[in-house]
């Protein structure tokens, strides 16, 4: 071919980078730039190329070229920044973002990616950058969806990154995966109202995976009842994490000469795959596609598929979307209805979901166990002693909770400080998010009518940090509107009781089913204005507490949260109900 001058090469490879031709492009801009190696324009389409086809490492190299050639072209370190953000460069990242925000800035792109790289390290600069940004451009989909997260999860403000959320649900742009985040998080937020939640999930289905279609094909399946049946368990928490040590106890207990077990798991990290193998046929399925996985499962032969994620990290919904079990439900991991057409029942209990009261809160059908929909597993090869209520030993009475910082909701912190007002000599534990979100806390307390020095903020910490931790405290105080779950457990487990406030729904009775499985109805309050008076009479009673501290353990041991083998008993008889009923309708 002959040799053709390095623009009219440039102009060729723009045309095929138009015509969506990248492989292409980038050998025509490899060539210009072998006539002109510092050609800006050839590195620029050479970069953009490379990304175009995820060769993010070469397309950095070429746009570090061209921003050296071309130093003043925002949208080259825009888009430097951008892919060095994404490959975890974070501090080059930093660099390129402020290079484009001193040509201009009022650059969208750029506030928001600095915002996020500098949330966690420096929030009053990052807070600013996405209000700008947010005044700027407040449809923006991107940003908004970032204002949220930083709001929820390290700001810890749940209440505005509800707002945000719904205001980015609204767009209708969103794609599944980040629209169980933002169902997550509403949770959180104590502006934010049991219906409309609810509302939000079946449109969430409706839109992502009830088009799925629920094509399964069972015509082979033995629907015969009296067989032994095979029992898939759904999660990406088959690890350290509550669901994991929930499914354990389930695995170990349920009777396995009635159920074959295979469990599912949706993380890369198979450290608990030998605890599992001991009960259960293991197959990792993380990065595997939806195709790959529901043949897995129909391979496997699975009667009922239990889905342990709910809207959270790493679930699967678009797996179980396409029905590839004949029965689908859903248990423990995800305190709310996950919308589906496709999960059949989700497992409570009748203190989380009275009886009459809840239904019309859950696109699955309830099915409510006799007292706990879950069963609690202590901290397992940690032992930590137990010391009797500070209170008692001279110190000032301590409330304290140390659940997820960012259940302390606004709700939260009202309702707390009008407690501490009330009782001035006491003062409140809490752990933070981040030093930043520390001193929010501090600040909203205060706000609230709280004295600063009846505030004490820890950082998080080891497991036994955390159950020392314990000893420090006189009375929790369960969050809402999304409660305490296994952390409530571990309270009780460390002689701490819990005072909780009776919610609408599941995700504000936790409290109330743990204490109702204890005993404690006396720690349950119908409104804020017993929840405080309870708490100052609770306060004024070190004796109780006392003999709290020394049987609260074995007052757990001997409930129905741990309760194991007639937990496993219950949830097996369930589990042939459903099959039961499964095949009188083939039949």
């Amino acid at each position: 071919m002959p040799n053709q001058d390095s623009q009219a090469l440039l102009s060729r490879a723009k045309e095929r980078a138009e015509a969506g031709d990248f492989s292409q492009a980038i050998e025509l801009s490899k060539r210009c730039l072998d006539q002109e190696s510092a050609h800006a324009e050839a590195l620029i389409l050479l970069g953009r190329s490379l990304a175009m086809l995820n060769r993010n490492d070469a397309a950095i190299q070429a746009l570090e070229k061209a921003s050296k050639a071309k130093s003043n072209d925002i949208e080259v370190l825009n888009l430097l920044g951008h892919l060095l953000y994404h490959s975890g460069r974070n501090k080059e990242a930093k660099d390129a973002f402020k290079g484009c925000l001193e040509l201009n800035p009022s650059h969208i792109e750029a506030m928001r990616h600095m915002a996020n790289l500098t949330i966690d390290s420096d929030q009053t600069n990052a807070l600013h950058l996405f209000n700008r940004a947010y005044t700027l451009a407040p449809y923006h989909y991107d940003l908004l969806f970032d204002y949220a997260w930083g709001m929820t999860y390290s700001v810890g403000d749940t209440n505005l990154g509800a707002h945000l959320f719904r205001r980015w649900i609204a767009l209708a742009q969103s794609t599944a995966d980040r629209g169980s985040i933002a169902l997550q998080a509403l949770n959180y937020a104590s502006n934010q109202d049991p219906k409309t939640l609810a509302r939000l999930h079946l449109e969430w289905a409706a839109q992502h995976t009830n088009p799925l279609g629920q094509a399964a094909c069972f015509k082979n399946h033995d629907f015969r009842a009296n067989r032994s049946l095979r029992v898939g368990l759904l999660s990406a928490d088959f690890c350290q994490h509550p669901v994991g040590r929930f499914a354990l106890v389930l695995c170990h207990h349920i009777n396995r000469n009635q159920f074959e077990l295979f469990v599912y798991s949706n993380n890369k990290q198979d450290v608990f795959k030998k605890s599992f193998e001991s009960f259960a046929s293991w197959r990792n399925i993380f990065d595997r596609k939806d195709d790959t996985v529901i043949e897995q499962i129909t391979d496997d032969r699975i009667d009922i598929l239990l889905d342990l994620s709910g809207h959270t990290k790493g679930a699967r919904l678009a797996v179980l979307g396409q029905r590839p079990a004949p029965v689908q439900a859903s248990v423990f991991a995800y305190p709310n209805t996950t919308g589906m057409a496709a999960i059949d029942y989700r497992i409570s209990d009748p203190h989380s979901d009275p009886p009459g009261q809840t239904e019309a809160f859950w696109a699955e059908k309830l099915e409510r166990m006799p007292h706990t929909p879950w069963v609690y597993l202590p901290p397992q090869k940690v032992s930590v002693s137990l010391e009797t209520p500070p209170s008692t030993n001279g110190k000032p009475f301590t409330f304290g909770c140390l659940n997820n910082p960012f259940k302390t909701s606004h709700a939260c912190i009202h309702l707390w400080a009008q407690l501490l007002k009330r009782i001035p000599e006491t003062r409140l534990i809490l752990q933070q998010l981040n030093d930043g979100h520390g001193q929010r806390l501090r600040d909203w307390f205060a706000e609230a009518g709280a004295s600063p020095e009846q505030i004490d903020i820890r950082p998080k910490g080891s497991v036994t940090y955390f159950l020392k931790l314990h000893n420090e405290i006189d009375l929790m105080l369960d969050p809402f509107p999304y409660n305490g779950g296994v952390t409530t457990g571990d309270a009780f487990w460390m002689g701490v009781p819990l005072l909780c406030l009776e919610g609408e729904t599941y995700v504000s009775r936790q409290g109330v089913m743990q204490n109702k499985c204890l005993g404690l109805e006396a720690f349950i309050a119908r409104d804020e204005r017993e929840f405080i008076e309870k708490a100052v009479q609770i306060s004024n009673n070190p004796d109780m507490l006392t003999q709290l501290r020394q049987n609260l353990r074995g007052m757990l041991q001997r409930s129905p949260l741990m309760d194991y083998s007639g937990y496993a008993l219950e949830f097996g008889g369930m589990l042939q109900r459903w099959w039961t009923k499964r095949c009188s309708e083939e039949n």
